[in-house]
């Protein structure tokens, strides 16, 4: 009988979890939203440089051919 009050969850401990689960999910929606944003304002602010709209790769296709 002891162990049925045991597992018995009473109606403050209920609210307990449901008010940690509640904040945790907006922990969770705060960091999200703050990784989006500084990759937002990243995106913003940053100045493409010569390096960035330049393409310097080339395909071992279009190389020339070496002199033997």
């Amino acid at each position: 009988m002891t162990e049925d009050k045991r597992l018995e969850r009473t109606n403050e401990q209920q609210a307990n979890d449901s008010r940690e689960q509640r904040m945790m999910w907006i922990f969770s929606g705060a960091i999200v939203l703050l990784i989006l944003g500084a990759m937002g304002a990243n995106m913003l602010f940053h100045k493409p440089g010569p390096a960035d709209s330049v393409n310097t790769d080339v395909s071992a296709q279009s190389r020339p051919t070496p002199d033997k």
